[in-house]
């Protein structure tokens, strides 16, 4: 289910696509990331972000359900499910200023 975390991503646009780079550039060493796509857009405007990883029909598609920044840490979900397929994660970040660093995933799932 995805949340609408549009605002946040709003109220926090740095840290959200530095979390969104990050992804993308070390897919292959972070939890799940074989489900985030290597040409992970992390530079449209953040309503064309939201409408085209969050919004629609998601199955079997990348998609991220949360966004989440508190007390110096944020959190990103995201997920990939098909029947009998897909997983997901969600990822913990440390947060200072608009500088980010990943530090453990709160939690990952496979199907």
């Amino acid at each position: 289910m995805v949340s609408n975390y549009l605002q946040t991503a709003k109220d926090n646009e740095a840290v959200f696509r530095s979390i969104l780079r990050d992804l993308r550039d070390n897919r292959t060493v972070r939890p799940m990331g074989l489900f985030v796509p290597e040409d992970l857009d992390t530079e449209a405007e953040l309503e064309k972000l939201f409408a085209k990883y969050s919004s629609g029909n998601r199955y079997g598609i990348f998609t991220i359900t949360n966004f989440q920044v508190k007390e110096g840490f944020a959190t990103i979900a995201f997920q990939d499910i098909a029947f009998l397929s897909g997983g997901g994660a969600s990822l913990k970040y440390s947060v200072d200023g608009n500088d980010v660093q990943y530090l453990e995933p709160e939690f990952t799932m496979m199907s």
